[in-house]
């Protein structure tokens, strides 16, 4: 009896096997022929340009697409961090892609405004866009802005500061000057202790206000207290 059900089950799926055999055979494309590209992962790329980058590289059928150079094609553009690109049999290649972080804005000594990746490095000019939650770095130099970065998300992750209060940094010759986005403040830091004198800064900051004074700067380049000017109206 089992034996009979094995061949009942059996026979059908062989019989299919064949058709379907027979049937890629008879069909003019080639095996596994290329009917899908699926591109994941993209919000400042788009997937025309993705496509004109890869077009090269596509055939008819999948075995004879070269995913090593698509990957490396991709890799090549400012906007990409890191791709995977894999068959998905029978039809398809999907992409996916990094992409860099929009983490800050640079101004450079052109006035030109570039937008920071997530280590601080610039790696393109800013669009028409939204930039909410972006604070600009204002420096001459490019060698500067990464260490500067690195130490403002450092007083961010450490709870100095949040970040969303920081609506632009200022940089000159190792001179550190903050300026606020809820509160319109210019704080000074200066060269030293930049970390202390921010801290200090903020508390003058919010003793200020307490007591309902506007504040239009504080800086805090002192071994002691800081020098503050209010603002008027």
């Amino acid at each position: 009896m089992k034996k009979i059900l094995y061949m009942l089950f059996l026979i059908p799926v062989c019989i299919l096997s064949m058709l379907s055999i027979v049937y890629l055979f008879s069909k003019k494309e080639p095996f596994f022929f290329l009917q899908n590209v699926k591109i994941n992962g993209i919000s400042q790329l788009n997937d025309k340009e993705v496509m004109g980058k890869i077009s090269p590289f596509l055939k008819e059928s999948l075995l004879k697409i070269d995913v090593v150079k698509m990957k490396d094609i991709i890799s090549e553009h400012p906007f990409v961090k890191e791709v995977r690109i894999k068959r998905v049999y029978p039809f398809s290649i999907v992409i996916d892609v990094k992409e860099k972080i929009p983490s800050a804005l640079w101004i450079d000594h052109g006035g030109d405004l570039y937008v920071l990746d997530e280590y601080g490095s610039p790696y393109r000019k800013l669009a028409k866009e939204e930039t909410k939650g972006l604070y600009i770095i204002n420096a001459r130099e490019k060698s500067d802005v990464q260490s500067l970065f690195k130490e403002i998300n450092r007083w961010i992750a450490e709870g100095v500061i949040k970040k969303e209060r920081v609506s632009e940094v200022a940089y000159n010759e190792g001179n550190i000057t903050i300026f606020g986005l809820d509160d319109p403040v210019e704080i000074i830091l200066g060269k030293e202790e930049q970390k202390k004198r921010l801290t200090r800064a903020l508390t003058v900051l919010e003793d200020a206000k307490k007591r309902g004074l506007l504040i239009k700067c504080i800086d805090a380049r002192f071994e002691k207290g800081a020098i503050i000017q209010e603002r008027k109206g």
